[in-house]
């Protein structure tokens, strides 16, 4: 006979067994932990206990009992004490002082970059692990983040880097008037370098957070990346060989300024787009990019790209003159990739090696909406791109086709 279960019925049974399995594993990974912290116990003082051995290092001192908030929930467990040794006991699976599991610490960090307060993201982990964090907890979380984040904007670029691409990525942040509420929301930008150092790794180089894409924004980033070390010529001749950019006149005026020997290359597919904007007829636009776009397919000298030019300009200049003229200003300038060896100029031409990060960078943007503050924006893309880094982003790794020779 069979038994029907009403949807009350359902959901509360089902509630009952998730949070029994919930407590099977809690009590398995309390007992593992605190089982490993006296296996380690045992190496450290050279001896089991009750045992006695001339290499014994210390005596055991009992334990002390500790709250370690997981992802599992809370747990306690039991931190072995030592004595007469003459350096602490530090065991790897929990550290001296540590009260949380670091994935922990990485949720409130996720939970505050949608701007949440202190006091609503303890309630928010409380709900996901059961974890009991204050507020004041949450704060030391953020300001621990935040001196990281402090360290990556001013850590030396001394290693020099081949090739540099420059974009940004727009969105809002709130602009709090009052105490109460955030107010209206403002632009911001996030100014973003991506290099390939001669090393062959590719990385974000460094980010900053700006009202706009203006000139001074830009050049404020700029002297700086020149200043900890993305110089175009450094004492042990890493030059910087190219810079990759949209057609951002604030960016190009900027790297004008700062780089003004370093080749620069106009992002094609930037460039192509942008002919969009200058045709009359939309049901020729199709056509026209797509034909824009081959001028680049295959390509092998300026020559040949010149010659492609000129016929394409023949074709579309009596219907779309406009359009012809913007594709044709600094046409050079998409050129400058073919300065590179053949195999890194598919890397070269565009903007795309950026584009992918910022791809990353536009999930987490979209989950938030508008952010708190320039601080909370500045601290997200840090952990957009740290947690890439732990997660083994594919082209952070050195690549074999951009690995230099020492003399080139």
């Amino acid at each position: 006979m069979s038994t029907i279960y009403t949807d009350t019925a359902r959901d509360l049974l089902q509630t009952r067994i998730y949070d029994s399995f919930a407590g099977h594993v809690r009590d398995l990974v309390q007992r593992l932990i605190n089982q490993f912290l006296l296996y380690e116990q045992d190496a450290f003082l050279a001896c089991e206990p009750y045992e006695r051995t001339s290499a014994r290092r210390g005596y055991r001192n009992g334990t002390e009992a500790r709250r370690f908030d997981t992802v599992w929930g809370p747990l306690t467990v039991r931190m072995p004490r030592v004595a007469g040794t003459p350096e602490s006991f530090r065991p790897l699976a929990l550290g001296l002082y540590q009260r949380r599991q670091r994935e922990v610490d990485q949720a409130i960090a996720d939970v505050l970059a949608r701007g949440l307060s202190t006091r609503e993201c303890a309630r928010a982990i409380h709900r996901c692990f059961g974890s009991i964090v204050s507020a004041a907890t949450v704060s030391n979380v953020v300001a621990q983040l935040d001196e990281r984040v402090c360290a990556f904007h001013r850590r030396d670029l001394d290693r020099g880097y081949r090739y540099l691409h420059l974009d940004a990525r727009h969105t809002y942040v709130s602009h709090r008037r009052t105490r109460r509420g955030r107010g209206k929301k403002k632009k911001a930008a996030v100014l973003l370098a991506w290099g390939v150092r001669h090393d062959g790794v590719r990385e974000l180089v460094d980010h900053r957070v700006a009202d706009s894409e203006s000139y001074e924004s830009w050049m404020r980033f700029a002297t700086d990346l020149e200043a900890r070390g993305v110089r175009a010529r450094d004492s042990n001749e890493r030059p910087l060989q190219m810079i990759v950019t949209d057609g951002d006149m604030g960016l190009l005026g900027a790297i004008e300024t700062v780089w003004p020997t370093v080749p620069k290359q106009r992002c094609i597919f930037h460039k192509v787009q942008n002919v969009a904007d200058h045709i009359v007829d939309r049901s020729l636009r199709e056509a026209m990019l797509s034909g824009a776009g081959a001028i680049y397919v295959r390509l092998l000298s300026r020559a040949q790209a010149r010659l492609r030019l000129r016929r394409w300009s023949k074709r579309w200049a009596a219907v779309e003159p406009a359009a012809v003229r913007n594709f044709q200003m600094e046409f050079e300038r998409t050129l400058t990739y073919l300065n590179a060896p053949a195999h890194q100029r598919p890397r070269l031409k565009t903007n795309n090696p950026i584009e992918r990060f910022i791809e990353e960078l536009n999930r987490k943007i979209s989950q938030i909406g508008i952010f708190v503050n320039a601080a909370s924006l500045d601290r997200t893309t840090y952990m957009v791109w740290d947690k890439l880094q732990a997660n083994g982003y594919p082209g952070t790794e050195p690549d074999p086709q951009t690995l230099f020779p020492r003399n080139y």
